[in-house]
């Protein structure tokens, strides 16, 4: 019986030691590092953003002038300057009428006798830019223009799962 007292006791003593002890909120615990040289690092570390930095010196910043202050017109020009005239509106080359670059026609529905062409719908015979509306078929259509140019446009299909059957 004092076998198994001894064991008990023992057991009690080995959990009590292994579970730690429940601190209350006022009393903080700190863990000691692993070694010394984890302090002199830190240390180190503190040394070393201590000195005070070196920047520029404020008698050099005060000379600078200000950014937001406008700078004084410039002079106009007197006729017998060297400089050059400025360039007549509508002259060849400076600012010449800028060229326009029309998109290219896209083919975006067909519906019934109508299609939409570019954001914009159409039937047979009226004019697209410089062609005419000749024909209109299930995925197609064909543009005719000046001297028997021909142009046809397609569908894009963009999602197969959807399916519109018209008759």
């Amino acid at each position: 019986m004092t076998k198994y007292l001894l064991i008990g006791f023992m057991s009690m003593m080995i959990l009590h030691a292994a579970v730690p002890a429940v601190s209350s909120p006022s009393v903080t615990v700190m863990t000691q590092p692993n070694t010394d040289k984890e302090l002199v690092w830190v240390d180190e570390q503190i040394l070393a953003i201590l000195p005070a930095r070196v920047g520029i010196p404020d008698g050099y910043i005060n000379s600078l002038r200000d950014p937001m202050k406008m700078k004084k017109a410039l002079p106009t020009l007197k006729s017998g300057s060297n400089l050059l005239a400025p360039p007549k509106l509508g002259s060849i080359g400076i600012l010449a009428q800028p060229k326009v670059i029309e998109e290219p026609l896209r083919l975006l529905a067909i519906m019934n006798k109508s299609v939409l062409i570019s954001g914009k719908w159409y039937k047979v015979g009226q004019s697209v830019r410089n062609f005419t509306l000749a024909e209109i078929k299930s995925n197609s259509v064909l543009l005719t223009g000046k001297k028997d140019q021909k142009l046809i446009l397609f569908l894009h299909k963009q999602n197969n799962n959807i399916k519109i059957i018209t008759k």
